[in-house]
């Protein structure tokens, strides 16, 4: 018996410490998911979904001197009520103290979605647009805004129908996307020490 627990022991143990290197590693290009839902104060609608992006692109400058992330966003899914739009190929760009986007001159910090294919630079209208506080945002640096990003947004979309849908207290999140070699890893580890548990069990 006391064979049996230092096995459960040790393999236990094994698995934190392959779950500890894991979240201790060093920070390297990412993929993040930016999640966010609120009900519209146009329609009463349910409004949420998600951008998917890679925080490895290399940023660019736009003329009012945000920062600009090409195409760094792979694929988003924006459900309204029963409606569902998705898209892919998606810049990204930050803006520290600019103008909200609901026009009323007060400023904010801003993260906007878009692929700019009809993009009018005079008269803006990002597919998704989120604005925080001033001061909110750490840096413009993509990989900076799961540490600094606020619960809370201004929030602002503009469907591909043309519909406008707002929120003034929509909840954001970024989360880190798993890595398939760092999810396959901690499976293999865990089926493999069943195995050996079986077998271990089976001859005691």
């Amino acid at each position: 018996m006391k064979a049996k627990k230092k096995f459960l022991m040790a393999t236990a143990g094994a698995i934190f410490t392959l779950l500890g290197t894991m979240s201790t590693a060093p920070a390297q290009a990412s993929v993040f998911n930016f999640e966010f839902k609120f009900n519209a104060q146009e329609t009463g609608e349910n409004v949420n979904g998600n951008f998917v992006f890679d925080d490895s692109i290399k940023p660019g400058v736009t003329p009012d001197g945000a920062t600009l992330y090409g195409n760094a966003s792979s694929k988003y899914t924006i459900n309204v009520g029963k409606d569902v739009f998705t898209g892919s190929s998606n810049s990204i760009v930050v803006a520290r103290d600019f103008f909200r986007p609901d026009n009323s001159g007060l400023r904010a910090d801003v993260i906007g979605f878009d692929n700019f294919q009809n993009f009018n630079p005079s008269n803006p209208q990002f597919l998704a647009t989120f604005a925080y506080p001033p001061s909110s945002l750490r840096s413009g640096a993509l990989s900076e805004l799961a540490v600094s990003l606020p619960s809370s947004a201004l929030a602002l979309i503009n469907t591909p129908t043309g519909a406008t849908l707002s929120s003034i207290n929509a909840f954001t999140k970024i989360t880190a996307v798993p890595e398939p070699a760092s999810v396959l890893g901690i499976l293999t580890l865990s089926v493999g020490t069943i195995s050996l548990l079986k077998r271990k069990l089976q001859y005691n």
